[in-house]
């Protein structure tokens, strides 16, 4: 696509800067400014960073966009980088680049199997990432950026960083722990409900209501879970598979970062590993992992799912879960016992490697607990929940146990929740909670009314599942009409939603 231009505005149309990125999101996205359209006249300017996306985007009907931008373009064939460049981006935008780069699966830890990326290749790619989102926030000066939960990629995360510090609206659908409530929120940590809790909690008279155990078992993420479960990134017919692979077995892959190295050789060699390598982590997890919650004190850490955005975001000094149960062992009192139990999830993350379920395994006062054992049965059992961030610890809360965090979280400001700052507090503060907790029902009503001022209702985990699927038939086929019609029935499906988030969205602007 072509480089852009400073463009002047010339007309009264405010500019919406769209991130259009891969796989659900693109589409998801999509069908939010479709129909945000519907409500006023803007300049829309999309990002896209899959080449598969382009045509789409380029040749559909829907929306006109005023510029449409391919990401990659920035840094692909680029090996330049000044470090005193990013010095400057840092101090002027108040960034901390490696914190950020870390963030990204490509670069460090996860998704590293195919290229092992040099400290150049990693800040040439940032750098031009910033000229680029720079340029684009200069010449267009959007009223709304509309993206995803920034972190899912370090392209996004720069952006989300960059535009926050120049004082640009951005705007981000966030699920929360309550299956299909999301809030539209302007920042990673959903910090309108706890400012909206603290605003309330003076003035709260009704406090009457009683939540417990048996209205989070109706209202918890389980089903979000399974939902999540059943995603299929591929496509559920077998002939598009087989055509597909021959294709990327004839083709090499499109030039973005995440691909360096993805050989044709490559590829079936990392296939083939993988197919024995997970199918041995489920067989390990099942002959290993404890089913069975025996009677005694414990405290509850629940795994969280890896990689995943809100941890290496938002906690990223805790991000190494290893490392911190051990932490958390090292502070319990000695009568008590740390059940740390596998997110069901990572199931689509090809479980975690054998290596880190035996170092689990082998500290002496911790029990490794099946994913499949009940996670409220463990919270009702418990003494209390010692987690990163994350939805056990908002359902403890109807069970009325102390929550113990690291993060951010829209809940910690309820007195049952302490929050952790640094390691060498952790053994008083979990003994403090031991002593001193009380449930405050009050509390927990004020918590609740906040959610629902600044929540709505939609089904975002099965619209993600259904953009998945039409994300598949643009990569699998690259066919404009069969994507759009597919579109208009994937819109058609979940039109209320899509409208009901774009109203939310424009009463925000």
């Amino acid at each position: 696509m072509e480089k852009f231009e400073s463009e002047f505005k010339t007309e009264h149309k405010e500019n919406v800067l769209v991130w259009l990125d891969f796989d659900a999101y693109s589409y998801i996205n999509f069908g939010i400014i479709n129909a945000l359209s519907k409500l006023d006249d803007f300049n829309f300017i999309g990002i896209i960073t899959t080449k598969q996306d382009v045509s789409f985007f380029k040749n559909q009907q829907l929306i006109q966009f005023k510029k449409l931008l391919f990401y990659p373009d920035c840094y692909i064939n680029k090996s330049s980088f000044d470090v005193n460049v990013l010095k400057q981006f840092e101090e002027k935008y108040d960034l901390k680049l490696w914190l950020d780069i870390f963030t990204e699966r490509s670069f460090y830890k996860y998704w590293t199997d195919f290229h092992k990326f040099t400290r150049d290749e990693i800040l040439s790619i940032v750098e031009n990432s910033l000229h680029f989102f720079k340029e684009i926030l200069d010449n267009y000066k959007p009223k709304l950026i509309l993206m995803q939960h920034p972190g899912e990629n370090i392209s996004n995360l720069l952006l989300y960083r960059l535009a926050k510090n120049l004082g640009f609206k951005i705007l981000i659908p966030n699920p929360i722990y309550i299956h299909n409530k999301i809030v539209i929120s302007d920042n990673i940590e959903n910090d309108e409900i706890l400012k909206t809790f603290n605003q309330l909690m003076n003035d709260f008279k009704n406090n009457e209501k009683i939540y417990d155990e048996n209205f989070i078992k109706k209202e918890s993420l389980t089903e979000t879970v399974n939902v999540q479960s059943s995603y299929n990134f591929g496509t559920s017919n077998f002939a598009q598979k087989i055509k597909h692979y021959i294709k990327r077995i004839s083709h090499d892959p499109e030039p973005i970062y995440k691909n360096i190295g993805k050989t044709k050789l490559n590829m079936i060699k990392y296939k083939y590993k993988n197919y024995f390598e997970i199918k041995n982590r489920k067989k390990f997890l099942d002959k290993n992992a404890i089913k069975l919650i025996e009677d005694e004190k414990i405290f509850y850490f629940p795994l969280q799912s890896e990689p995943e955005a809100k941890i290496l975001t938002t906690s990223p000094f805790y991000s190494n879960q290893i490392e911190l149960i051990e932490s958390i062992a090292k502070s319990i009192p000695i009568d008590f016992t740390l059940y740390v139990k596998e997110h069901p999830i990572q199931k689509v993350k090809l479980w975690r490697s054998i290596n880190d379920y035996k170092k689990i395994i082998s500290i002496p006062n911790v029990k490794f607990i099946h994913p499949d054992v009940n996670s409220q049965e463990l919270i009702s059992k418990s003494h209390g929940i010692i987690s990163i961030s994350g939805a056990t610890g908002f359902e403890a809360l109807f069970y009325k146990k102390p929550v113990i965090i690291f993060a951010d979280e829209f809940y910690e400001g309820l007195s049952s929740v302490t929050k952790v700052k640094k390691f060498s507090e952790l053994s008083d503060k979990i003994r403090n909670t031991l002593s001193n907790f009380q449930f405050n029902n009050k509390e927990l009503n004020v918590l609740m009314k906040s959610l629902e001022i600044n929540s709505i209702s939609i089904p975002y985990f099965s619209i993600i599942k259904d953009g998945i699927v039409l994300s598949s038939i643009q990569r699998y086929e690259n066919n404009i009409n069969l994507t759009l019609e597919n579109f208009k029935k994937f819109y058609e499906t979940y039109k209320k939603s899509f409208e009901l988030m774009a109203t939310t969205i424009y009463a925000k602007l």
